[in-house]
């Protein structure tokens, strides 16, 4: 070999271990982000994700229909928020799902779906009672919908 290509062989084989330590070094970041997140909630599971048998939550469907608006910006940046500081403790998850065409290409029944994962019943109960009504006022900032609400009780899971 020249000296030439000894020189390009070692630049090769520094490009490839720098690389190889920049991708260790990112998925140690990623891991140590996680756990600091886990470890953030208090228990060694992502609790956010979690939900068990008879945990209650509130399912919230707005009906979908060709005149429907609902502004998930809005919905998202100021409604969830607003009833996140309202409810505090009560609430352990709150989801916001954005209805989706079917194989034919048909508008989903709903345009949107809300599940609120119920942690404290009595506390989340106290919360409507005090809350409720001005949370229905902000409703029209954001869908011309009509919604249907349900309280669920988890009967089973499944995971894979």
């Amino acid at each position: 070999m020249h000296d030439n290509e000894q020189l390009t062989d070692a630049n090769t084989d520094a490009a490839l271990v720098d690389r190889r330590n920049l991708l260790r070094g990112a998925g140690t970041a990623i891991v140590t982000g996680a756990a600091a997140t886990l470890v953030a909630t208090g228990s060694g599971k992502a609790h956010a994700a979690e939900s068990k048998v008879g945990q209650e939550c509130m399912t919230i469907v707005y009906e979908n229909g060709p005149d429907v608006r609902f502004d998930f910006e809005y919905y998202q940046s100021t409604h969830m928020p607003l009833i996140m500081r309202l409810y505090g403790d009560s609430i352990s998850r709150f989801e916001l799902r954005r209805g989706l065409p079917g194989a034919d290409g048909a508008l989903p029944p709903y345009i949107a779906t809300i599940s609120i994962w119920i942690a404290d019943p009595a506390a989340f109960d106290a919360a409507a009672a005090e809350h409720q009504a001005g949370i229905r006022a902000d409703v029209d900032k954001f869908t011309n919908a009509n919604l249907i609400a349900q309280r669920d009780r988890v009967v089973g899971i499944a995971n894979s």
